[in-house]
């Protein structure tokens, strides 16, 4: 027992964690930072693998630091911030901005991993108690109007890019040359797993979530955007439906996900100006502002477990986009055409 209590307090310092947490990102990132440069992924790609390592490391610090404190995390970005920094520079020349992102989005995983350490460890200790019916009929409840925002938007974006192919004129024209914009972005006849998970990863995350904090506008814009061009290419060249199914419903549905999430994270600072305004004199201001920061966190927790759910949606989606997709409208093509 007093063994197993050293070895606990031993692995568990601060600066443990954090020489753990950059062992277990910086070998692995440039690993797979080297693949994407062999594979030709876009540069904004590598930017979205970067923040997705920093944020399993500020998660890292701060769960294994025997003081669980989210300055860790901050010190673990901080760190980051020059090691990636001089490393990436060999890359991208003066791409300052890119390194900035370390300390931010470690932060935010050390905010996660202080408030959600003991919930996970239960959820863990006890999956199949879990009622995971109820927890997505209570998350669709408390995001409704999100969700079904982010579906009418898309809806009438498929609507209206159907419509584009038996028009003329401008928006014809600009559709052709958003499609001939698309296929011009395609970076090989067969991309692997990896690059098209990472690539529509980066979409989902950078546009349609991140986006939502310019007033979701940029992620409403982009949204309509995938739903115009499916729709466009799917009527316009009908053979196309065969390669964007049967990964493009689950591809699509995420979009709409991360699309929601996205507005969530919009309405949070909305939410803390109006309660901000509101607060009232006869009771401690300290109070009021812990409760305030309280409930938004809970709104930032949902956003981010819709933003999880719709990476993993496209993570299934890439799998069968490289996989299944391809072959089988091959296969399917070769019975049509003959």
């Amino acid at each position: 027992m007093l063994k197993e209590v050293l070895l606990r307090e031993l692995f568990m310092k601060p600066i443990l964690s954090i020489i753990s947490a950059l062992l277990v990102t910086v070998i692995p990132f440039f690993i797979l930072f080297d693949i994407g440069l062999i594979s030709g992924i876009h540069f904004i790609s590598l930017i979205f693998l970067f923040i997705i390592f920093m944020v399993i490391g500020g998660g890292i610090s701060t769960w294994f630091s025997n003081e669980n404190k989210i300055r860790y995390s901050l010190y673990y970005g901080l760190i980051s911030l020059f090691l990636f920094g001089i490393i990436l520079q060999l890359y991208f020349g003066n791409s300052y901005y890119m390194y900035l992102l370390a300390p931010i989005f470690a932060g935010f995983a050390g905010v996660i991993a202080k408030n959600e350490k003991d919930n996970i460890k239960n959820i863990l200790n006890n999956m199949s108690n879990v009622n995971y019916k109820s927890f997505f009929v209570n998350l669709y409840k408390r995001n409704k109007i999100f969700l079904n925002s982010s579906i009418v938007i898309f809806l009438v974006s498929i609507v209206v890019g159907g419509v584009g192919p038996f028009l003329s004129g401008s928006f014809h024209n600009y559709m052709i040359n958003l499609t001939l914009n698309y296929f011009s972005e395609i970076r090989g006849d067969n991309p692997t797993t990896f690059a098209i998970f990472l690539n529509n990863s980066t979409l989902a995350f950078l546009y349609l979530y991140i986006g939502g904090f310019g007033f979701g506008i940029i992620s409403t814009l982009q949204l309509i955007k995938i739903g115009l061009l499916t729709s466009f290419i799917s009527v316009k060249y009908p053979y196309s439906i065969l390669f964007l199914l049967p990964h493009g419903i689950v591809e699509l549905s995420a979009y709409v996900i991360a699309t929601a999430a996205g507005f969530k994270l919009l309405s949070i600072p909305i939410i803390m100006i109006r309660d901000s305004i509101g607060i009232q004199n006869d009771i401690p201001i300290n109070d009021q502002i812990n409760k305030v920061l309280d409930v938004n966190y809970l709104k930032f927790k949902d956003s981010v477990i819709l933003l999880v759910i719709a990476i993993f949606l496209l993570f299934i989606a890439a799998i069968i986009e490289a996989n299944i997709t391809a072959p089988l409208a091959h296969y399917i093509l070769s019975f049509i055409v003959h």
